[in-house]
Formats: C-alpha cells, structure tokens, sequence
C-alpha cells in the first residue's frame, strides 16, 4: 500500500438536500462547523413541499438556495448529489423518477448513516476541542493563581505544581513533580495522620469529599508558616477518585492579627468584668462604710452641740476651755476617722488605669479590713491578720490589689455563718522571691466538682441575687495580670483556703496558674 501524500489536494462535493426537517438543521450545522481533511462539502440547496420546517427556515436564512419544487435542483451549477432526508414519498418517487443521470443520489438509509457518522464525528472533535480547552484553561489556572496549588496521584505523588506551592520549598515545577507532597511541605517520610495535623489528602480519597485542615509547612530557610490546606477530588466516570488537587494559603500573618485582635478582645474584657465587679463589690462595701461614717459624725454632731450649747449660756469661762479642748480633740479625731474611711473608699472606686509602683499588701490588707469592718461584724466573723508590714513589697496597681482582697474577703463572709474565722497570714518565700498571702475560712467549702470552675466567668452556686459570678474570674485575671499565681484548696464542711503568689518587688513566680 502507497502511503498517502501529504500533499493530496482537497476534493469538493456539492450535494443538495431533499427534505427540511430535523435531520437536514443538523447535517446543514455539522457542515458548517466541522471540516474534513481532503474533502470539501458545499451544501447547493435544500428542497422540501413544506417551507415552514426548521432546515428549511435554517438553510434560508443562511442564505443557502431553498426550493419547494425538486426541479428548480437541476439547474443548479455543478450539483454532484442528492441526499435524501425526507419521509415524504410523494418527493422521494419524484426524485428516483425525474432526477438527471448526472447527479446521483444517496438514499434515505445511506443517507441517514451518513448522517450519524457525521454527527459522531462533530461530537467527537468537540470533545476533543473541549478537552483540549480544559486542558489548558487548567494549566493556564495552575500557574496563574496566587495560592498554592498541587495535582496529586492517589499514592500521594505530586504530577503538577505552580510556582507559589514551590516557592517556599526553594524547588522549581519541574524538581516538585514526582516527589511526595508530605516531602516537599512538611519534610516527613510518610503522610500526616495524627490528630493534631489530620490529613485532608486521606479525608477526600476516603470520602470523595473536599477535605480542610490547617497545617505547619516547612520553609527553605528552616522557619515555618501556618497553612489552610483544602483538597478536591477529580472522579473518573465511575465516580473514583483518580487525582486531587490540593489547595493552601498561607494565614500566617492572618492567625497573628486574629491572635492579637482576640488578645485585645480579653483584655478589653477583663477590663469589662473588673469594673462591673468593682461596682457589684461597691455597693456591698457602701452599707458597711455607712456605719463607719454614721458613728463619728454623730459624735461630731454631739460635740458641735455641746459647745454650742456652752456659748449660748455664757459659760465660756477658764473652767470650761479644759471641756472645750477635749471636745474639739474629739471632734477632730472623729473626722479624721471619717477621712480615712472615705480615703480608702474612694480608692477602691476610683477608675484609673494600671499604673505599676511598689506596693505593700500588708497596707492594701489594712485599708481593705478597714473598710469592711462592719460588715464583718455584721456578719460575725472575726479576723485573724498576721501580715508584716514593710516586707511584702510587690510591684503592681494598688486599686486592683484591693479589689482581689476585697472580693477574697467578701466571698469569705458569704461562706461562712455566724461565728465565722478567716485567717489571714503574710510571708516572704525562702528564697524571698516571692510574696505569699494566704486567706483560710471555716465555712461551708466548695465540692470537689466545683473546685475547677471558680474561676469560670459568671459561674456561682449563690443564687442570682447574691452577686454576677464574676468575682472570683476578676481575682484570677487582676492576679496573673500581676505575673502571680491563685490556688485553691477546699473540702466541703470544713473551709476554704485562697493562696496568692506574687512577685517580690525585683522577683517573680517560678510558675503561674489555678488548680
């Protein structure tokens, strides 16, 4: 057999159509869009008894010589054939009958294949063009876009990659293909599988499902970046997962300000909570400090009067300056009582922001029993302080320092009944590091099951008028905002124990935290 010439020129067939039904609208648009190599189709003109048809109309528009009479056919200039598309056997005797020698003429069943084998073949070059456009349009996609992007087989082999998923890698496309994705992104000898990094890649080949997962990918420079990794399956015809493309970006700069926005959130928070507890543990303090001020003003009241009294009788004499004198010593003590008690009232609600300055709990626990003095009584507790003065020096924000002894000492009064003890003991640690307060009542204690959630904002076993849950939470955030630790130790029946740990001033705690 003669191999065929490359050089073969391109035959042409003009061909007429008799008939304008479907069958010619889809031979007329195979024609028109579908060429062959060495074969050149020209469609002369389509005849049919019914004008209206959609071939017809189609041939008509397209400016292609329409006719409802098969003779006005043969005048046209160098018709090679008729191709019989019609059911109408009216114009298909009138063909086999009237139609020259010269033109021949393919009937309806040859006709018809030759229909279908046309139009297999048009279908076969549009897939073919389509999957020609995918092809490209994926590669075009790949490498354009600015994530990282790996096709992998399904032994986890990479077949394709675009340069921002080779990039930190330090490899080019060409180095990436062939090589393992858990080798280039991670530098590990198998796929990931533990729970912390779960792998997305074995998610989808399971499933068939697009997978998530964030994971730590290595950099050339030996550093790390955070990593939002996607994976979408390719299925073959039958549903299979035969590839996946494997998508990731890098949110290492994303995770840092969320980070840090949280952060700000907290403390914003913290900042929130310690104020709403200030005014709930205010408004508790009030109502005792009330009777401390009552009781010297009184007595003010009744010195201002007697002397008063004195002058308007006219007994101003020498014998009566000596009352005099012990009255206004009196009076001025009383005030100075007065001062005090507003003093240390006042710097508890003071709303100021965190200044850091030396100093001493042994004063902060003073001026806080100064204050709640009453309510201790009220309540019939009795107080056993043993804090030195002068050693327990720390470095932090003395109205916040308050407010953790404050609250320490109310939450005591609430656990216990009448002829409650809280001890209150100070010292240095043996390496004077450190400053340890202890606080110890006898009231009713916490259950075991309770004991970790303390410190839980808004939990409490007090009922919704006893107070928000967030004194403790306040404690715990004012205490390692301090750099110190809170613990707790409880057994129902028989008290509680708080131990703080701070920082000697120029020292700090080894460890911080609640158990």
């Amino acid at each position: 057999m003669k191999p065929l010439d490359s050089k073969m020129t391109t035959k042409r067939l003009r061909l007429a159509v008799a008939g304008g039904g479907q069958r010619c609208l889809l031979l007329l648009k195979t024609l028109e869009y579908h060429n062959f190599q060495h074969l050149r189709i020209d469609v002369a003109g389509v005849v049919s008894r019914y004008p209206t048809l959609a071939g017809f109309c189609y041939a008509k528009a397209k400016g292609i010589f329409t006719s409802t009479k098969l003779e006005d056919l043969w005048v046209l200039p160098g018709l090679d054939m008729i191709v019989q598309l019609t059911d109408d056997p009216e114009l298909v005797l009138e063909i086999q009958t009237r139609k020259p020698d010269s033109i021949s003429v393919l009937d309806q069943t040859t006709s018809q294949l030759l229909y279908d084998v046309l139009r297999l073949s048009g279908q076969l070059q549009e897939n073919q063009d389509q999957a020609d456009l995918a092809h490209s349009l994926s590669h075009l996609l790949i490498g354009a876009c600015s994530e990282g992007m790996v096709l992998l087989d399904r032994d986890f082999r990479i077949l394709r990659a675009n340069d921002a998923a080779c990039k930190n890698a330090g490899l080019t496309s060409e180095e990436a293909v062939g090589k393992f994705c858990f080798q280039v992104s991670h530098g590990t000898l198998s796929p990931c599988h533990s729970s912390d990094t779960p792998c997305p890649m074995r998610s989808t080949l399971s499933t068939g499902q697009s997978a998530h997962a964030i994971h730590e990918h290595l950099q050339q420079d030996g550093s790390s970046v955070f990593c939002d990794v996607s994976t979408y399956p390719l299925l073959d015809q039958d549903g299979k997962v035969v590839q996946v493309l494997e998508v990731f970006r890098d949110i290492t700069a994303d995770l840092s300000r969320r980070m840090e926005a949280r952060s700000r959130a907290l403390r914003n928070d913290l900042a929130r909570m310690v104020q709403e507890d200030r005014l709930t543990s205010l408004g508790k303090l009030v109502a005792s400090v009330a009777h401390e001020i009552n009781n010297p003003i009184g007595s003010i009241l009744n010195f201002s009067k007697l002397m008063e009294k004195s002058i308007a009788e006219g007994r101003t004499g020498p014998d009566q300056m000596s009352n005099y004198l012990d009255w206004l010593n009196m009076t001025i003590n009383e005030a100075e009582r007065v001062k005090y008690t507003v003093r240390n009232l006042l710097s508890f609600a003071r709303q100021a922001s965190i200044s850091q300055q030396p100093v001493d709990l042994a004063d902060i626990v003073q001026a806080t029993l100064g204050l709640t003095a009453h309510h201790l009584q009220l309540a019939g507790v009795s107080v056993n302080a043993e804090v030195p003065s002068g050693s327990l020096i720390v470095q932090g924000d003395p109205h916040q320092l308050q407010q953790v002894i404050t609250n320490l000492l109310l939450n005591a009064m609430e656990a216990m009944n009448q002829d409650g003890k809280l001890d209150i003991t100070g010292s240095l640690s043996e390496d004077r590091k450190h400053v340890l307060l202890e606080l110890r009542d006898n009231g009713v204690g916490i259950p075991p099951e309770n004991l970790e959630k303390v410190f839980e904002p808004f939990f409490s076993t007090k009922g919704a008028s006893s107070g928000t849950g967030l004194g403790l939470s306040v404690v715990y955030g004012i205490v390692r905002q301090h750099k110190g630790q809170i613990k707790v130790t409880s057994q129902p029946g028989q008290g509680t124990c708080f131990r703080l740990c701070f920082p000697a001033h120029d020292g700090g705690c080894s460890e911080a935290g609640k158990s």
